[in-house]
């Protein structure tokens, strides 16, 4: 493949079959194996929780599991970093570099953090006893939020590595006390009327807030709950950072999609045990801020269970922007990109700073951009509807053709 530079890659991708063996040590075009930053350092564990932190805070099961089941596959025979561009390369080789280039658009410009940046934001406000629907004080949060994370990630990526995994154990505290409590609210113990959500469950509601039923209405729905499951294919993004990385996936992917599709299930049985389905309807982002506050009042614990849930936040976009700027970074290896060297450069921390800037510009200019409103549900359906056709159309298109090609 032609570079931007007129170095060529020692290995070609889209051209050469890949051994199993031999595909972890595929070697850049200064010699260097894909794994880049040093030894290779994210493990099992690692793994499970740079999965789990892009799910839970930003869910299906079934849909997920026979995704994840195509990414395995593609994964454990072509173990780079890069998830999708690479097995979009090995399957459609021609016209040349136009797959690439389809899925670079959709990366770069509407992979961005600025979904859970701004839940952050409102977060914080709401733990703060401030709550805003939205406006530019949760977006600026949000802009600060956004920049903490490249500039950690950027400098200190160990340490960025180890926030992730400590909110990632968090995060699963967090929904285990959700779940539990609404086990509780089940049996009585809440501090409001029984909503009585799972009387008619299945009849359509009409009002302010409800979808009122129709096609649109469905598909709508269903962006949301495809958005909530979002993050299986995260580990594939970093494979060359994976410690033994066709083992490391094939038991931290099914663990971590697994587990978080349980206690999905569980935490919306809770919502529906103490929230009643009006509130539900127009809550957003901050639905378990009504729960909290329903099963637990006004106090300190109410107070401070938001600000948990802000912190499930930011280890989202930690989670998206360490494997985010991995992709860009390959897309600028392989000159997809304009001005490529840069966003390919490891200058000057032996991190991949200059992707993870790209990536924190197209989320500043989201989260700026909408004028003030409800912005929250616009910039979820912008992140989801590409990204639900590379992760489900392409991939089973593409698996057709790895089976054709062999």
């Amino acid at each position: 493949m032609d570079r931007s530079d007129g170095k060529k890659p020692v290995v070609e991708s889209i051209d050469d079959p890949i051994d199993s063996e031999a595909a972890s040590e595929i070697l850049d075009e200064d010699g260097l194996p894909y794994s880049q930053f040093g030894s290779r350092k994210i493990g099992v564990a690692g793994a499970v929780f740079l999965i789990l932190n892009k799910m839970i805070g930003t869910g299906t099961g079934l849909l997920t599991l026979s995704g994840l089941s195509v990414y395995l596959e593609f994964g454990l025979a072509i173990p780079k970093s890069g998830g999708e561009k690479n097995y979009l390369e090995r399957v459609f080789r021609r016209p040349r570099r136009l797959a690439t280039s389809v899925f670079a658009v959709q990366i770069v410009l509407l992979g961005f953090s600025a979904g859970n940046s701004l839940a952050f934001g409102r977060y914080v406000l709401l733990a703060a006893g401030h709550p805003m629907p939205d406006g530019w004080i949760p977006r600026a949060i949000a802009v600060a939020c956004m920049t903490l994370v490249v500039l950690l990630h950027g400098v200190f990526p160990k340490w960025g590595l180890r926030l992730t995994n400590a909110l990632g154990i968090f995060k699963v505290l967090v929904l285990l006390l959700i779940v539990f409590s609404g086990f509780a609210a089940l049996a009585g113990y809440r501090l409001v009327p029984d909503p009585h959500n799972f009387d008619n469950f299945w009849a359509i509601e009409k009002g302010d807030g409800y979808g009122g039923g129709g096609a649109y209405a469905y598909a709508t729905a269903l962006l949301q709950v495809v958005y909530s499951y979002k993050g299986w294919e995260n580990a594939n993004y970093v494979m060359g950072e994976l410690k033994n990385p066709q083992r490391t996936l094939k038991i931290a992917a099914p663990l971590a999609v697994v587990g978080v599709t349980v206690l999905y299930v569980l935490a919306n049985v809770a919502y529906f045990a103490a929230i009643p389905k009006g509130e539900l309807a127009k809550s957003e982002v901050i639905v378990a801020g009504l729960f909290f506050r329903n099963m637990f009042g006004e106090s300190v614990a109410a107070r401070s269970l938001p600000a948990f849930v802000a912190l499930s936040n930011i280890g989202n976009v930690l989670a998206v922007s360490f494997a985010h700027s991995r992709v860009n970074q390959e897309l600028g290896r392989e000159g997809i990109l304009p001005w490529s060297k840069f966003w390919a450069s490891t200058k000057p921390f032996n991190t991949p700073a200059a992707s993870l800037f790209l990536h924190w510009i197209v989320t500043v200019i989201v989260l700026i951009a909408p004028p003030p409103g409800p912005a929250y549900n616009f910039i979820v359906n912008l992140y989801t509807y590409p990204g639900a056709w590379i992760n489900t159309s392409l991939p089973a298109v593409a698996e057709m053709g790895w089976i054709r090609s062999g």
